[in-house]
């Protein structure tokens, strides 16, 4: 018995993601980075599971209730955070918008019951987990050109 679900559906959620980067899928062309990087990647559009664009944020916050009075099943709830990034060396916002919520619907896809490709149940490890809660949008102008971030939540449950 695992103590949480969140590291099993953070492996899930990068792998599915990292699954449909290919050409064709619905993050094509997109960097999917595990957590924050080591060094800022230089792609143009990227995807940040578990982390957020403040340097002290939590990657995923959860809470666990008892199913019963005997204490051996536990409901998890949980968020995993999520940015989407897009940038290039011109100055327009639009395009960048536009790709920022691109990446952020092409997870939204992944997990939706019935959408091709989709794995809502992240490989076994929840329940359900879905986009919802929250969100961020921030443009800037930056000395390399136009940079948007959309921050977003995968709400997860799983049993335990």
């Amino acid at each position: 018995m695992v103590a949480s679900r969140i590291p099993a559906a953070l492996d899930a959620l990068v792998a599915l993601c990292q699954g449909a980067t290919a050409t064709g899928g619905v993050l094509a062309g997109v960097q999917v980075v595990d957590g924050p990087p080591v060094v800022e990647p230089t792609e143009q559009l990227v995807l940040y599971i578990g982390d957020t664009p403040d340097d002290d944020s939590p990657g995923a916050v959860g809470a666990q209730n008892w199913v019963n009075l005997g204490g051996s099943d536990a409901d998890e709830a949980f968020t995993i955070y999520c940015t989407a990034l897009a940038r290039s060396g011109d100055t327009g916002i639009k395009a960048k918008r536009d790709r920022a919520f691109g990446i952020y619907d092409g997870v939204a896809q992944l997990l939706r019951l019935g959408a091709p490709g989709a794995d809502p149940r992240l490989g076994g490890s929840v329940l359900w987990a879905r986009t919802g809660g929250e969100e961020s949008y921030l443009p800037m102008q930056t000395d390399k050109g136009a940079l948007v971030e959309v921050g977003f939540h995968v709400v997860c449950q799983a049993r335990i």
